[in-house]
């Protein structure tokens, strides 16, 4: 996610309340999907299964929110991202392979081999756009200790899906555009803008 997520989140907001596609799909609707104590495991599993493999799994941070309330699905995502952690984490450190070693030369497992400390770790998790399935391979190649490894990456996945959670929740909820901009939306898309200008420096870093 580039400068301009703030933006193009606002821009998808407008879209949706313009589009009609509300009153088709409410958030009512998906929260019944919610209810369901399988979606909770899904989610979960899916979670794990593709960062086991460094494969994307950053749209559950967006569609976990449409599912559950925000606390609810902060604690869902941060569930997946601790599993999904640390088998990839596991794969990359004990199990190898031609899989694992092709991350070995990647620029994440570089900056990680430089900079392994809870601070660096925590950034790495907390801005937008995060390449997680590469960090959990990169620290497993490393050998970056894994309960700070674990630590680093719950707090900073918390703190992150909290942020989106409740950015969306607030806009899905909202029947005009005055409600959907309300103070907590915008504070959340402010931190959100902060994070990815911080991911930016990160990212030069890592080049």
């Amino acid at each position: 996610m580039s400068l301009l997520a703030a933006v193009a989140l606002v821009l998808l907001l407008v879209l949706f309340l313009g589009s009609g596609i509300r009153e088709r799909v409410t958030l009512e609707n998906l929260r019944e999907l919610g209810d369901n104590s399988w979606t909770v495991l899904l989610i979960i599993t899916a979670m794990t299964g593709a960062w086991t493999f460094a494969l994307p799994a950053s749209v559950f941070f967006f569609i976990t929110p449409l599912l559950f309330s925000p606390l609810a699905a902060t604690a869902i995502i941060c569930g997946g991202s601790l599993t999904g952690s640390l088998m990839g984490y596991l794969a990359a450190r004990y199990v190898g392979g031609p899989w694992v070693e092709r991350f070995r030369e990647n620029r994440v497992t570089r900056f990680l081999e430089r900079h392994s400390s809870f601070p660096s770790l925590f950034a790495l998790r907390v801005f937008p756009s995060s390449p997680h399935g590469f960090i959990n391979y990169g620290a497993g190649l490393v050998k970056v200790p894994l309960v700070k490894f674990l630590a680093a990456t719950v707090c900073g996945v918390a703190i992150k899906a909290f942020l989106y959670a409740t950015a969306i929740d607030e806009s899905a909820g909202a029947s005009t555009i005055q409600e959907a901009l309300n103070w907590r939306t915008m504070t959340a898309l402010v931190a959100i803008a902060l994070l990815a200008v911080g991911g930016h420096v990160v990212r030069r870093k890592w080049h």
